[in-house]
């Protein structure tokens, strides 16, 4: 190593500090690499090689954030990165509309438990606590948590990002603490919600990393951030309507394995998925290959991926009895269209990607460093 250095003039500190930011586009390394460098080297004087000097942790991860945030670009940034950082960003918006709908249904549920929407089951109501106990507070405390998805949703919607970062954290770790804080084994718990938390988790991950200092701001109609509210109750009416049906000999029993399926929130998000893909699929043949948008197909695409994940644990191929048997079929069938449409938005997607190449519009523009 000192030999190399002596060949290239270059110290120990400042070859790592390059090698760092090879975590950069190569198009953004090309203007700023040199100055950051040197900027680098300025905090750190009077460092020999002999000290064997590396990084600092702090000088890593924020080149780390940096290059998250060129590559998911924001206004003024190459098409390419910016069509990457709107696909990040629509992940975000419709994962979170879904979570909405799905904590209203929920919700829902949980308000009928406590007899506010019809009377209460006393299952239920023996599992709640006594009123004025703390395991009642406890319950109380876990309804208001019910409504972080919407209010993430509506407040990424009407473009209040710092707001809807803090409800869908907050979300995110009470979902977490459910896991945790469950009675039953860690791995009985990790099968059954480790589906459900990962399908929260990807939309939180793509809100953190897409809505960054330079991403623009989109500010919805409040109508539209209502739909996903009223969706989540027209689909609490829906399954307490199928919930009710079940327990009544209204249908024939043989049909609920082709049903259920889709009412678990993986089905959920599945059917979700499968209509949005077919409507895109609609609205790109009639807008033609030139007004085709990149981030719609592959955001629903990256959605697919956690929905499959959840799907694939729920299969249970071993089940005898025909009722099992049936749900495992209608699972692989959604599990076999998810992926077709997968392949299909991708393809189309990376397609109507920017050249790699294709210079920002009115030049380049790129983040500073020092912000």
């Amino acid at each position: 190593m000192t030999g190399m250095t002596g060949m290239t003039g270059m110290s120990l500190l400042e070859e790592r500090y390059r090698r760092v930011l090879r975590l950069l586009p190569a198009s953004y390394r090309t203007a700023r690499e040199d100055e950051m460098v040197s900027a680098f080297l300025e905090g750190s004087e009077g460092v020999m090689d002999d000290d064997n000097p590396r990084p600092r942790w702090s000088e890593i991860a924020s080149v780390a954030a940096l290059s998250v945030r060129v590559r998911l670009g924001g206004i003024g940034a190459a098409p390419r990165f910016y069509a990457w950082g709107e696909t990040v960003r629509l992940v975000a918006l419709l994962g979170l509309a879904f979570q909405a709908a799905l904590g209203c249904a929920t919700l829902g549920s949980e308000l009928q438990g406590y007899g506010l929407l019809g009377p209460a089951h006393p299952d239920y109501s023996a599992f709640l606590g006594d009123p004025g106990s703390g395991e009642r507070l406890w319950h109380v405390m876990r309804l208001a948590s019910d409504l972080l998805g919407p209010a993430a949703f509506v407040a990424l919607a009407l473009g209040r990002v710092r707001i809807a970062k803090a409800a869908a954290l907050l979300g995110l770790a009470s979902a977490v603490y459910d896991v945790a804080s469950a009675l039953a084994p860690l791995d009985v718990m990790l099968r059954s919600m480790a589906p459900s938390l990962l399908m929260l988790l990807v939309p939180v991950l793509a809100l953190l990393a897409g809505f960054h200092r330079d991403a623009p701001v989109a500010r919805h109609p409040l109508w539209a951030a209502a739909v996903p509210l009223v969706a989540g109750c027209l689909l609490y009416g829906m399954l307490t309507v199928l919930a009710s049906m079940s327990l009544a000999p209204l249908i024939d029993v043989r049909v609920w394995p082709w049903i259920w399926p889709w009412m678990a929130p993986a089905g959920l998000a599945c059917l979700a998925l499968l209509l949005a893909s077919v409507a895109w699929a609609g609205r790109a043949r009639r807008a033609g290959r030139a007004g085709r948008r990149p981030s719609v197909p592959l955001a629903l695409a990256i959605l697919i991926v956690p929905v499959l994940l959840a799907m694939a644990a729920s299969l249970n191929l071993g089940a005898v009895d025909p009722f099992s048997r049936t749900m495992t079929v209608v699972i692989i069938a959604q599990l076999a269209a998810l992926v077709v449409c997968g392949i299909a938005l991708i393809v189309a997607g990376v397609r109507a990607l920017p050249p790699a190449d294709a210079p920002a519009a009115g030049g380049i523009a790129m983040p500073d460093p020092a912000t």
